[in-house]
């Protein structure tokens, strides 16, 4: 037997009873550190597939205390969701809904078990919670964020117009295929009968004039460009990086490869912050998982961000306990992305 696993409640600071799973290593990492895997989206304690049972089970055999558990109005905890759409429980997710639930989680692991160093690690909404809440509390040494958003969400932000050169090229080359397949009529009706997005069509289709004509005006507005453009940026999401960093904390992010979310994070955020980023280049760390979705649906994708995870908890367990990087047979990159 490599663990044991406990159903476990705590309350938060409004009250509510969270509900989640606690799994312990029959022998401890030697940092002591414990891991709190965080609810992405409404998937809650399981996630897609699920994806958080098999990253435990990865985190346990190295010695890893693991807590997944629900965050309030989701799940089996208390509370109430109030927010009518969907995208807007997103936004509310990524400016910090579930900060107080995730340091009520460590209040308790410190409580109840000792544990007083922290990784803050899960899928999308879960990843961008365990970054902001790094900012609120020094106990988290770490995050391990796969498929983190840079961006806002929300019933009134028109997503088709905040996409990034990368999405619209891949949407004119879906429309395309499509057009060529041989279920091509599906799509003519969708496109007669005025149900498709014309809209997107249009930009995605003349993305190419767009760029040429960009090109020939980018002399003249190049000063003008300095600042960021308003977009639908997260604007807590760059501050909370650098705070992480800034304070000396590790940071390994992991996404997929046809994500628009990398997409989004390579021109939303490193694009526009690569000074700060060159500055600390041994703090973090991107792996791109090639050909793989948003959720890592495929074991081979799974397998690959799982292994890349464990990697990076070796060399942390390194930093942390003074082991030399030899002996770790690995060091930290220099923080560029690395397609595998």
């Amino acid at each position: 037997m490599t663990s044991e696993v406990f159903p476990v409640t705590f309350q938060n600071k409004a009250g509510h009873r969270l509900f989640g799973m606690l799994h312990q290593p029959v022998k401890a990492c030697a940092s002591g550190a414990g891991i709190l895997l965080l609810s992405p989206g409404v998937k809650m304690r399981v996630a897609p597939h699920r994806l958080y049972l098999n990253m435990t089970n990865r985190f346990v055999a190295m010695g890893y205390s693991v807590l997944r558990f629900d965050f309030y109005g989701l799940g089996d905890s208390e509370g109430e969701v109030d927010e009518e759409h969907l995208a807007d429980l997103y936004g509310a997710v990524q400016v910090g809904r579930y900060i107080n639930d995730t340091i009520a989680a460590m209040d308790w692991m410190e409580q109840t078990y000792g544990i007083r160093k922290f990784i803050v690690s899960g899928l999308c909404g879960g990843a961008i919670t365990g970054l902001l809440a790094a900012v609120k509390d020094p106990r988290i040494v770490g995050l391990v964020g796969l498929a983190i958003p840079v961006i806002l969400d929300g019933s009134r932000i028109d997503f088709n117009q905040y996409m990034t050169d990368a999405q619209l090229n891949a949407t004119r080359d879906g429309y395309l295929k499509k057009l060529l397949s041989p279920g091509a009529w599906r799509s003519w009706v969708r496109l007669l009968t005025f149900q498709s997005d014309y809209k997107m069509i249009a930009r995605s289709l003349m993305k190419p004039l767009l760029s040429r004509l960009g090109k020939a005006q980018s002399v003249q507005t190049v000063e003008a460009s300095q600042a960021e453009p308003a977009d639908n940026t997260n604007p807590h999401f760059a501050p909370a990086f650098r705070h992480m960093l800034s304070t000396g904390r590790l940071i390994c992010l992991v996404f997929a490869e046809k994500d628009r979310l990398y997409w989004e994070f390579e021109k939303k955020f490193l694009e526009r912050n690569q000074a700060m980023l060159d500055s600390h280049g041994s703090q973090y760390q991107v792996h791109v998982t090639k050909e793989a979705n948003h959720i890592f649906s495929f074991r081979e994708w799974e397998e690959d961000m799982l292994l890349h995870c464990a990697s990076w908890l070796t060399r942390f367990e390194a930093s942390q306990c003074g082991t030399t990087a030899h002996d770790c047979k690995e060091v930290f990159s220099e923080g560029r992305p690395a397609t595998t």
